[in-house]
């Protein structure tokens, strides 16, 4: 059976993960992981085209090749995403990453990742020579039509593919063997010992008798205590004593016990009484990409294109009034801030769910127009997050111990629903923008544009129901 570089990088992560993929895909749901992993690739193809021409202007170009693949006996494939032939009768491998540095860490480790081409090369036939990883320059600044050579780096790795050799091949013997077996243990995953955000695709499936909530929907769960809890056997919350957890914890924890939500009155009226109104229920929407695409952006960097804001001008005000802002060609944001700046008051609080994104868009606009900064200044010293009410003040296990949005609002106002929209994420509403500032004037764009501000607008008019369903309490 075939093992291929993104196989083998699932293996590291979770070997039964990768076997049942294999052996049983029709029982393989893809997830987070699988996205994951995706992703990686994805990503690579955007900072591909500048490495063939930055390459195609040098004078040995004709030495390079792209996409060669290497087919072993064994079963081993890997692609390489180029290759140069040496003079000597070696090859050097250079693999393309998104990334602004060298990935050292599971579970996108940039040397396993290569180390794994080295040996499947070789074992195809080829003497490799040098391995090199060629990233992003993370203080690329783009000025006009993007200078390949002054985007990308470098990163000779050669030495610590060597090192990893040895180490990398028994793994990939490990993992063959396991794909040649036609039975496992299916009663758990080594993912047992990890955090929820760190569980394979296939997690469910190997420990169907892991309650739910558990164990993994305590926050911020240390190593050590999930591994002392899994050594235990101790996965149901109703076997977790309140001394063995934290404080905050301990707020997610009892929810579970009382079967209901767990209210603090105090800390959700301190709260409330720090407001002045007009309360503006402020949201941003941003667009980030590996080569960036804006005069004075960097690799990643992300610009605010989109905002929603809810007003409510009294605490009695039943009427809302709403106001949004989607750009319609790529730029940076000058005319949103102007454009906020007619809407948005010198007085009153402006509310936000996970208000640092708001305010690091915001310091960072500061940087981008010093000009501004009184007003952005000023954003960022009236701003009040309402997720922090739900961290102690209102805590409840059907948040599956989150405070995101996404987790609170289908317990607190269900009748507000993402699923039904064309655009229903953070990652749609970038994809979407990549498309809408690419589309000419029609009813193609004005659909998008349509779909884009309907998913913005979502996401206020969640804050503002949440933000008066709790102000009852």
């Amino acid at each position: 059976m075939q093992l291929s570089k993104t196989d083998f990088l699932q293996f590291l992560h979770c070997p039964n993960s990768l076997w049942l993929l294999k052996r049983k895909p029709e029982l393989y749901l893809h997830g987070l992981f699988s996205d994951f992993l995706q992703k990686i690739v994805d990503d690579g193809y955007e900072v591909e085209a500048y490495l063939e021409a930055h390459l195609s202007a040098q004078p040995d170009a004709d030495k390079y090749s792209y996409q060669s693949v290497f087919e072993a006996k064994n079963g081993l494939y890997a692609k390489a995403d180029c290759t140069r032939d040496n003079d000597d009768g070696t090859i050097n491998i250079y693999e393309v990453k998104s990334s602004t540095s060298v990935q050292r860490r599971s579970p996108q480790n940039q040397i396993k990742d290569v180390t794994f081409q080295q040996i499947t090369a070789e074992e195809a036939g080829f003497k490799v020579g040098r391995v090199f990883i060629v990233h992003l320059n993370g203080q690329y600044s783009r000025d006009g039509d993007i200078i390949a050579q002054d985007l990308l780096t470098f990163s000779d790795v050669t030495a610590e593919v060597v090192e990893l050799a040895a180490e990398t091949r028994e793994e990939i013997d490990t993992a063959l063997a396991l794909l040649k077996s036609s039975s496992i243990d299916e009663s758990s995953c080594s993912c047992l010992e990890l955090t929820k955000s760190n569980h394979c695709d296939a997690f469910d499936y190997f420990n169907r008798d892991i309650p739910k909530p558990s164990i993994y929907n305590l926050p911020r769960i240390s190593k050590a205590k999930l591994r002392n809890f899994v050594a235990d056997g101790r996965f149901d919350l109703d076997e977790i004593a309140l001394h063995e957890v934290t404080e905050k914890q301990s707020y997610v924890l009892r929810s579970a016990h009382l079967k209901e939500p767990v209210i603090d009155h105090g800390i959700i009226s301190q709260w409330f009484s720090r407001l002045d109104y007009p309360v503006y229920f402020l949201d941003y929407e941003t667009y980030a990409s590996a080569a960036p695409i804006i005069d004075g952006a960097r690799p990643h960097s992300p610009i605010p294109f989109q905002y929603s804001l809810h007003i409510k001008k009294s605490p009695d005000d039943d009427v809302l009034e709403h106001v949004e802002y989607l750009a319609n060609e790529a730029a940076m944001p000058f005319a949103m801030i102007e454009h906020m700046e007619k809407h948005i008051g010198e007085v009153g609080s402006i509310v936000s769910w996970h208000a640092s994104f708001e305010n690091t868009q915001n310091r960072n606009m500061i940087e981008m127009y010093p000009t501004k900064h009184e007003f952005l200044d000023g954003l960022i010293n009236r701003t009040m997050d309402l997720e922090d009410l739900f961290k102690e003040g209102y805590v409840d296990i059907k948040f599956q111990g989150s405070t995101s949005i996404k987790k609170v609002l289908p317990v607190l106002a269900p009748d507000l629903d993402y699923a039904g929209l064309d655009v229903a994420s953070g990652t749609d509403a970038m994809e979407a923008w990549q498309r809408l500032i690419s589309l000419p004037v029609g009813e193609e764009k004005d659909d998008l544009r349509k779909s884009m501000l309907e998913y913005c607008e979502l996401d206020t008019l969640a804050m503002v129901r949440i933000f008066e369903l709790v102000e009852k309490c």
